[in-house]
């Protein structure tokens, strides 16, 4: 790291036929825009976590999925969950922005026996004492296929609080690492 910002440096004196003294300037803000962090400045201890926008008509996931993320965020130790955006360094704001109930496969008698429950949700991270935008993801999803008629049965409620708690765990992901690949299914990781 250190060698290609000095060789970044030494390209940018011998290049430039400017003046000297801008030059330096010049450099100064170049090395400024670096920031060389993770996507959580190292900085940074807090953050408020903005309870999430819901723009589907299922309005009872959003408080499940605020607390799921605060927990998830709470577990991992990076950083500290704060009640109060004064006091925090980072904001975190999510909104739902799609709740899908698709009925898959029918029996005989025009029964729904296999249904898929899907969640989307965007998600930006905020340098409050920056006033800067870390990231910016949209579309960051969740599903799972289930039957409440054919074994193994589960319940649609089950099954929402599986596909939250998913997405919670990629929201955490991309806030603390930059990345949620990990907790993408096989069939996702296909596509990419």
């Amino acid at each position: 790291m250190k060698l290609s910002l000095l060789i970044l440096v030494l390209a940018l004196f011998t290049c430039c036929g400017s003046d000297l003294r801008d030059e330096g300037n010049m450099v100064r803000k170049i090395i400024d825009g670096f920031e060389g962090e993770p996507v959580v400045p190292r900085s940074a201890n807090r953050l408020y976590i903005v309870p999430p926008a819901n723009t589907t008509a299922r309005e009872d996931i959003s408080p499940k999925l605020y607390d799921k993320v605060k927990e998830f965020i709470s577990l991992d130790g990076r950083l500290g969950v704060d009640a109060d955006d004064s006091n925090s360094d980072l904001r975190l704001e999510i909104r739902i922005t799609k709740y899908l109930l698709e009925r898959l496969k029918f029996d005989e008698v025009g029964r729904a026996i296999e249904k898929r429950i899907w969640v989307t949700a965007d998600v930006r991270l905020l340098n409050i004492k920056r006033r800067k935008m870390i990231f910016y993801e949209a579309d960051i999803q969740s599903f799972k296929t289930f039957s409440d008629l054919v074994p193994p049965i589960e319940t649609e409620i089950q099954v929402i609080d599986y596909v939250l708690d998913d997405l919670a765990k990629r929201i955490t992901s991309k806030t603390v690492t930059g990345w949620y690949t990990d907790q993408m299914t096989i069939i996702e990781k296909r596509k990419l």
